[in-house]
């Protein structure tokens, strides 16, 4: 046991304030008082003939107080040393100017103090070994909850939001929200719909799943959502104690789905309309072979045939962006892009001149590498949309040149009535129309723009559109000039 001279040099101050703070006095106290006692006893019954000694009998009482004070300090040290301990494992932040060189608080000692000593850092092992443990898992948990794509939150019972990830922060939280010290359900979801699934939860303790429109903070707007709302419960006794959200954005597919019901409205639409027509004057000839009436057979069988063609045309630009999707194969050579485009617009000349449209043609660059089939395909069907859903007398430019990343680029841009903005996104889906009433009667398979989207995209390139109503429409098409791509004709 370390003498008391040399164990109060060994501390610090503020160690000696805090150890003298937390001194079991109480203990040292009474154990002085009863030493005291017990010499004084001791001392009448063996002197109690030389008491009328004053000078003895004082002598004696003074060694006995510093033996007592020795004696009861030496005893209550290790129980003292021992609470220290134990108050820094119940309270750490009482214990922040405690600082002992060691953690054996009482290594020299034997007997019961060791014993308990030993089980107090086998406890203080166990916690910190399990404080480290929680630690991980929460900062393992935080992380793994604020890199999840879907919103997170965590409910009490009382309604008060106890955990969130950045994600659901995004989507229904504003900044005065996110500073605020207690948020509670009610000021962030105030759609009966949504607040009742989460009260139905708490209340009745079962999950429950719904999919429901909510209004976001991303851009103020309406989103679909796959709600998952879970109850939390204790371990033992199977008590509800809150409840956690799990909100799985589905506008994606929401809107694929309707570019789905869209693409199987409108190709049905498009197949049914010629189908009938066919199928309406082959009975009419029927008829008129049985009446022997022929005047019309002619004009009958004219239409009929229009008809069959408009289906091949439909079913093989259904074919060419099966493949584009699936296969897209692009075989690279080197294109004159004026030769190329003087081919192009002379075949299309004549529907031109038909509307009293002219047609201009410019070229920056000499030649680029692509597959020509695919331009030839991409320039016709953008002039061909041009000239058609122009007025008479408008202008149409194709221009070729370069981007800033060396990229051929090539231009349709016509001075016609333009495009709705409410369009752009939309418009190189499959049978897409802006007008579909009048779109049809202009003929085509409404295929035409996204026929152009994949080969492009087949290049490895983008289309962009540039249209406001009133002035007119421009259309680009980028092909990438990487040397990956230069791999010469028949790759």
């Amino acid at each position: 046991m370390k003498p008391l001279g040399e164990w109060v040099t060994g501390l610090k101050r503020s160690q000696i304030s805090f150890t003298f703070l937390h001194f079991p006095w109480r203990i040292f106290v009474q154990f002085f008082i009863i030493q005291v006692i017990s010499f004084n006893i001791l001392f009448i019954g063996l002197f109690f003939s030389q008491l009328a000694s004053l000078k003895w009998a004082a002598l004696f009482f003074c060694g006995s107080v510093l033996v007592s004070l020795s004696t009861a300090f030496f005893f209550t040290q290790p129980i003292h040393r021992i609470y220290l301990k134990i108050l820094k494992l119940s309270h750490k932040k009482a214990m922040k100017e405690w600082q002992p060189e060691a953690d054996d608080l009482t290594e020299e000692e034997v007997g019961e103090f060791s014993a308990l000593e030993k089980g107090l850092n086998k406890i203080q092992k166990k916690l910190k070994k399990r404080k480290e443990q929680l630690y991980q898992e929460r900062e393992e948990t935080q992380a793994f909850m604020t890199s999840v794509q879907e919103g997170l939150v965590s409910i009490s019972k009382n309604e008060k939001i106890t955990f969130f990830n950045s994600r659901f922060a995004t989507l229904f939280l504003d900044s005065g929200q996110m500073a605020q010290e207690q948020i509670f359900l009610t000021d962030v979801f105030r759609d009966p719909v949504a607040y009742n699934a989460f009260r139905k939860v708490l209340t009745e303790g079962k999950s429950v799943k719904i999919e429901l429109q909510m209004e976001t903070k991303i851009d103020n707007s309406n989103r679909y959502f796959l709600l998952s709302l879970s109850p939390l419960r204790k371990g033992k006794t199977n008590e509800l104690y809150g409840m956690i959200g799990l909100f799985h954005d589905i506008s994606d597919i929401k809107k694929t789905d309707q570019i789905r019901i869209d693409f199987v409205g409108n190709a049905s639409h498009e197949l049914r309309t010629p189908l009938t027509s066919v199928k309406g004057y082959i009975e009419t000839l029927k008829a008129d072979f049985v009446s022997g009436n022929l005047a019309q057979t002619s004009n009958f069988l004219q239409i009929i045939s229009r008809n069959v063609d408009r289906l091949i045309d439909l079913v093989n630009d259904l074919l060419t962006i099966s493949t584009l999707e699936s296969h897209p194969q692009v075989r690279f050579a080197v294109i004159n892009p004026m030769q190329l485009s003087h081919l192009v617009v002379s075949d299309l000349m004549i529907l031109a001149q038909a509307k009293n449209q002219k047609v201009f043609i410019h070229s920056e660059i000499e030649e680029f590498r692509a597959d020509p089939e695919k331009v030839d395909q991409v320039l016709r069907n953008l002039v061909t949309n041009a000239i058609k859903y122009i007025p008479e007398n408008k202008d149409i430019h194709v221009t070729w040149g370069r981007d800033a990343d060396g990229a051929a680029v090539l231009k349709v841009k016509d001075n016609g009535p333009g495009i709705p903005k409410e369009h752009h996104d939309r418009l190189f889906e499959r049978f897409y129309r802006i007008d579909k009433g009048r779109s049809r009667d202009r003929g085509g398979t409404g295929l035409g723009l996204a026929i152009v989207k994949h080969i492009v995209l087949a290049h490895g390139g983008r289309i962009e559109l540039r249209s406001e109503v009133g002035k007119g429409a421009e259309f680009l098409c980028y092909f990438p000039q990487d040397k990956m791509l230069g791999l010469g004709p028949g790759h």
